[in-house]
């Protein structure tokens, strides 16, 4: 879908101090030949904040950027992929009360590790229907820590060539109607709903308790996944492949670009080398282009690789005026996202060095 009026006027993320890889295995919590296979230098790992807490500081520290008041934002979407605080609260009207204080309405995107981007096409739609509305503030927020979810080996049994391990984050974008450093020129969503089995326990979605208690093994559910249905699962792999590329190749060519005009591309923090080489290389576009070295020391942020991302290449005024970035996501379900961005100026937060690391609280 061409864009002709989505801005983002703020953009801001929460990164805490990564924790060293080589400790965490000195400590028996990750595997040491993993480790060493799969490339990762360190986790982002959060003190006792929670994940909605770390978006309320994103957040606030975006709009102070969007050259917006809080009055002008008519909705907040926040999005994440596990637990944000007790069951049956709703996190995304505790970060609207401790943002913008106001009566807007706020909802939660659930659409795994594609949320931000999910919701960043949820929100233009929002903006274009009605008058006066100027803008709406994006959020995304993860924190590990807890039996339920193991940062570094949440994959453990998977077998997979995108191994990972999870860095705690949050991110914020203020999208506007009327102004901002860069703007949206295309995006485009899909789903591809008869995958959703591959990261689905085995079993009766009910009771809940069967499926809710204990810890959350993505990486035993695909890998029973691939045991049950072999031939499905390497058609999955086929089908999200064949998806997100013309996905990505069709919001190129909606934005009047070429695959040589995409400066950096945008990817989730997962996998390595060869992974990002399937992204990128059916694309058209050098894997070179993309962020590989800045994930490595901050572990797959889930929701928050996008934003951060793009927070850091402008900060470190990496790019310029002119300059394009393609965002392409999938997260499980399963949900992709590709969207393309122009920057229009540097903002004043632009510094040339990138915002220093969260204390621990």
């Amino acid at each position: 879908m061409r864009v002709e009026n989505l801005h983002i006027a703020g953009l801001s993320s929460y990164l805490p101090e990564p924790f060293p890889a080589d400790r965490a295995v000195a400590l028996g919590l990750y595997d040491e030949q993993t480790w060493k296979k799969d490339g990762w230098t360190s986790a982002a790992v959060a003190g006792d904040i929670s994940a909605p807490e770390m978006a309320v500081v994103a957040a606030n520290r975006a709009l102070a950027r969007s050259g917006h008041s809080n009055g002008e934002v008519g909705l907040l979407l926040h999005a994440s992929t596990f637990d944000q605080g007790p069951e049956a609260w709703t996190p995304h009207h505790y970060i609207l009360r401790h943002t913008l204080g106001s009566q807007v309405p706020a909802m939660e995107v659930r659409q795994g590790c594609n949320g931000v981007l999910a919701a960043m096409e949820l929100a233009h739609g929002y903006l274009s229907v009605g008058s006066g509305r100027v803008a709406a503030l994006v959020t995304g927020a993860d924190k590990f820590g807890t039996p339920r979810v193991d940062r570094w080996r949440y994959q453990a049994g998977a077998n997979t060539p995108r191994g990972s391990i999870l860095g705690d984050a949050a991110t914020a974008a203020v999208l506007s109607t009327r102004e901002g450093f860069a703007r949206v020129k295309a995006i485009n969503s899909a789903s591809l709903p008869d995958l959703e089995e591959m990261n689905r326990p085995e079993g009766p979605l009910f009771p809940p308790a069967i499926t809710s208690d204990g810890p959350i093994e993505l990486g035993a559910r695909l890998a029973d996944f691939v045991r049950r249905f072999p031939d499905r699962a390497a058609a999955a792999n086929r089908a999200v492949y064949l998806a997100r590329t013309e996905l990505g190749l069709r919001s190129i060519e909606e934005a009047d670009l070429t695959p040589a005009d995409i400066s950096r591309v945008t990817h989730v923090f997962s996998g390595g080398e060869a992974y990002l080489g399937t992204i990128m290389r059916p694309l058209g576009i050098d894997p070179a282009r993309g962020m590989l070295e800045l994930g490595r020391p901050l572990g797959h942020l889930t929701v928050n690789d996008h934003f951060v991302a793009l927070t850091h290449l402008v900060e470190t005024r990496q790019l310029a005026e002119g300059d394009h970035v393609l965002m392409i996501s999938n997260g499980v379900g399963v949900s992709l996202t590709a969207a393309v961005i122009e920057i229009t100026h540097l903002p004043a937060w632009a510094t040339g060095r990138p915002q220093p690391y969260e204390e621990k609280k």
